[in-house]
């Protein structure tokens, strides 16, 4: 049964408590807990657009944007056996203001400047590059001329020569010398606090970046070091180089302003990642109340990213990411382990509050799908083999062997592709390996007189890495002494050599579909057809589409790059391949059966506001039976313009009421039925979890601990365990001030089949809790640990009748509800407050 027209004119507020705490898409912050985009995630937002044919931005419709003049003049500055070094002249047209590089068909870089370095080159291979200038409207010039270099094989060095059980120092390699010196004018605040030492010497990681072959640095914080710049050691040079330049702190701050979207001089612990391709971007998750920023590597340019959930206290915190889900694991110091999706800037709970401390370094073993935290006495691991819901399985290991490299806090800690073993260093020339399987550890003292000197007194962290193009470790200490590497094991790891990307036909009609094949072919000469871990995209989405799977759709005629990333899960060293495909016109009759405007369900606009939506025509040819997009080919027409019009799809409502819309194409006609009605609110549905009596909060329907009612629409599918509260305080947000307390229930709202916007709140203001959280299907809405209020939003849908039924753990303070149907959930949310 539906809900009660009452309930649809109930009202809910945007504002809620928040919580005290590469392709890397700029989601923003979300300070004050607001709940729109970012709550979310990217993802639920473009499924939004999707659904809702909701967009202020530019009509498909619209013509093409001009072509700008092509770069010019593009030659190889340098050619080494890594890396190739390129530089053009720049489109003389003011609009461009980036530059795609290509291989091939594939984009290696995006960069806003005319110089551009590829890396990893591999030896014996012949590149080709091209460079195309891009600009804001989405316009994009034809080629450059072509460049054709052959990578050269690499000249003997001291690292080739290397030999097994053996350190190399590098010589002139301290960071002090190599790092911005403050002066009165320029950089003063470099000069407060310990300076420059201080990067290292207070609990601060790095980062191995596996296709660049450098370790990046950055800390300080807490009048440690005030500097944000990030170091890079670039093994290949054997030379420091500094990506960034530090952004101004003000006397008395420790941070930038956060309105300049930068990272903060913070202890990092163990919280520095590099994230490999798809992504390639340098991590840095931020410290108590500061959100985590991510480095674009092509343009050296920050990207901010949404906070972390309150996840209790963060100092000690450790994380690691794993090439399998393609997430960045991460376990606070005194709280839950959690997981955050670089594709979406998502975070999610997996775990409840525990309190193992936070001596611990961290890593992902790959082969086995463990989270492995080594120090505070103790190896312990996680199971990460699924994203789905599940609570990852903590396993305090019952090591044996040289257990000492256990004692003590922040070793560095890697994993080895080559021996397959969990590789830790805590000071000196010893290297210490762990089988997970046997579970024994193995010192292995070094050999030759090289040596290292003793660890950093407060922790190793990520500054000792396995690097894989040179299968060596790497470690940095202090930024008095110099980078040392080491290698355990003579045999290479299998790198990359390239990424073939292939299709059935090189030609295809519009609308017909097909699977890329994509290989991998690695540098001992073998290779194998990789089917899970790819990343696919087009470069030219108007011309041909590719899915997640590696289904393209041809949608125009002309020619699309579609290209595949792939990483290895065991050297994190990613290669991207591409193919081009000619899109030709269909050839023979083809004949419209049929039209229809999508959505589906019954259209709404709001009035002053633009909603788009499409038309889909069905049809034939011979016994082939197909569908495709005409939304631009239609002529659109209302039939009370003065309520609303539409111009191809996009609808713009003028007055409330009423009418038809027509898309027409030749004889056939599609109607649909539009209202246009004047605020988002008559579609909501509100409920706050208070106590049975009159509403605690205006203009709200009460959710206390009740049965499902079928005749009012909502309730709870089974009571028992459930306690409501009413008596919360100190909150301007009175929807805060009660909650339903439950163990592991089942709420249901009845509502009819379809896609709705979710947004709901978690938490006791008063008190704190464990691990809250509202799901349906598996799918989180949000997810809360510690104390105060988590607001979360997503995108959800009723199938077969049930309604929406979510699974509740914890305090649940509201949930409202709305259809996907052309409105903005953030408006109608925000429109709604009431106090």
């Amino acid at each position: 049964m539906l809900l009660r027209p009452l309930v649809r004119t109930l009202v809910v507020s945007v504002l809620v408590l928040a919580s005290a705490g590469c392709t890397g898409s700029d989601n923003g912050t979300d300070d004050g807990g607001v709940v729109g985009r970012a709550d979310a995630g990217a993802d639920a937002g473009a499924d939004a657009g999707a659904d809702a044919g909701f967009d202020a931005g530019v009509s498909a419709c619209d013509p093409k944007p001009a072509r700008p003049a092509s770069p010019t003049k593009l030659a190889a500055a340098s050619v080494s056996s890594f890396e190739v070094s390129l530089a053009w002249e720049p489109s003389p047209d003011a609009s461009v203001k980036r530059y795609r590089v290509l291989l091939g068909a594939a984009q290696v870089g995006q960069v806003d400047r005319s110089s551009f370095t590829h890396r990893p080159a591999v030896p014996g291979e012949t590149y080709t590059y091209t460079v195309t200038a891009l600009t804001d409207d989405g316009g994009e010039s034809a080629p450059s001329n072509p460049v054709t270099v052959t990578i050269p094989n690499p000249q003997p060095d001291a690292l080739s020569g290397l030999a097994a059980g053996h350190w190399y120092e590098f010589p002139a390699s301290n960071l002090r010398a190599a790092a911005l010196k403050p002066t009165p004018d320029k950089y003063p605040w470099l000069a407060w606090g310990e300076g420059i030492s201080g990067i290292m010497n207070d609990w601060s990681s790095g980062a191995l970046d596996t296709q660049r072959d450098r370790l990046y640095i950055t800390g300080g914080g807490h009048n440690g070091y005030f500097g944000n710049e990030i170091y890079g050691f670039d093994l290949r040079t054997g030379a420091w180089l500094r990506l960034t330049d530090p952004d101004p702190v003000k006397e008395g701050d420790e941070c930038p302003s956060r309105s300049l979207g930068v990272n903060c001089a913070t202890h990092t612990y163990d919280g520095l990642e590099y994230l490999p391709l798809p992504f390639d971007r340098f991590l840095a998750v931020g410290w108590e109340g500061w959100p985590q920023t991510a480095l674009n590597l092509d343009t050296n340019r920050w990207e901010n990213h949404p906070d972390l959930p309150q996840l209790g206290m963060r100092t000690g915190a450790n994380c690691a990411y794993d090439p399998g889900t393609r997430v960045l694991w991460y376990h606070a110091g005194g709280g839950a382990m959690s997981f955050w999706d670089p594709a979406t800037g998502k975070w999610t709970l997996r775990g409840e509050t525990d309190n193992f401390g936070y001596y611990r370094n961290a890593v992902v073993d790959p082969r086995r799908k463990l989270y492995v935290a080594v120090g505070q006495g103790f190896t312990e691991t996680w199971s990460i083999d699924a994203l789905g819901k599940f609570v990852p399985k903590h396993v305090r290991l019952a090591t044996t062997g040289a257990r000492e490299i256990e004692d003590g806090g922040n070793p560095g800690v890697d994993y080895d592709p080559v021996s397959d073993r969990i590789v830790a260093w805590k000071g000196g020339g010893d290297i210490y390996t762990l089988d997970i399987d046997t579970r024994v550890w193995t010192k292995h003292p070094a050999r030759g007189t090289v040596v290292p000197g003793p660890a950093n007194m407060n922790g190793t962290f990520g500054r000792f890495r396995y690097v894989p193009g040179l299968n060596v470790f790497v470690v940095v200490n202090t930024v008095d002494t110099n980078v040392f590497v080491y290698r355990l094991d003579s045999r290479p790891p299998r790198l990359l050599r390239r990424i073939d990307v292939k299709t059935p036909k090189a030609s295809v009609e519009t609308n017909t579909t097909g699977k890329l094949q994509v290989t991998a072919v690695f540098q001992d000469g073998s290779s194998f057809v990789a089917t899970s871990g790819v990343t696919f995209s087009s470069l030219d989405p108007e011309v041909a589409t590719v899915d997640e799977g590696g289904t393209f759709r041809a949608i125009n005629p002309g020619r699309a790059r579609l290209q595949a990333s792939y990483t290895d899960p065991l050297t994190r060293r990613g290669l991207v391949g591409a193919l081009e495909l000619e899109v030709v016109p269909m050839a023979g009759d083809v004949v419209l059966d049929a039209l229809k405007i999508q959505p589906a369900t019954a259209l709404k606009a709001l009035r002053g506001m633009p909603a788009r939506y499409t038309a889909v025509g069905s049809f034939h040819r011979g016994a082939d039976v197909f569908t495709r997009d005409v939304t631009c080919e239609a002529t659109w027409s209302s039939d009370s313009p003065s309520i609303a019009t539409v111009t191809n799809g996009t609808v713009q409502g003028l007055s409330e009421g009423g009418t038809t819309l027509h898309a027409k194409i030749g004889q056939v006609d599609a109607q649909a039925a539009l209202e246009v009605i004047p605020n988002a609110t008559r579609e909501l549905f509100a409920l706050n979890f208070q106590p049975p009596g009159p509403p605690a909060v205006a203009g709200w329907a009460v959710a206390d601990d009740s049965a499902f009612d079928a005749a009012r629409g909502w309730g709870w599918q089974g009571t028992a365990g459930l306690l409501t509260r009413g008596d919360r305080n100190g909150t301007k947000d009175p929807r805060l001030a009660s909650f339903v307390q439950t163990t592991g229930g089942k709420f249901r709202l009845q509502v009819p089949d379809g896609r709705y916007h979710v947004a709901a709140s978690v938490g006791d203001n008063t008190f704190g809790v464990g691990l809250a959280s509202v799901e349906l299907a598996g799918a989180g809405i949000v997810y809360g640990v510690g104390t105060g209020n988590t607001a979360g939003a997503g995108i959800v849908e009723a199938t077969g009748g049930k309604g929406l039924v979510f699974d509740v753990v914890g305090p649940i303070n509201w949930l409202a509800v709305m259809p996907v149907n052309g409105l903005d959930f953030d408006q109608a949310l925000a429109a709604a407050k009431t106090w």
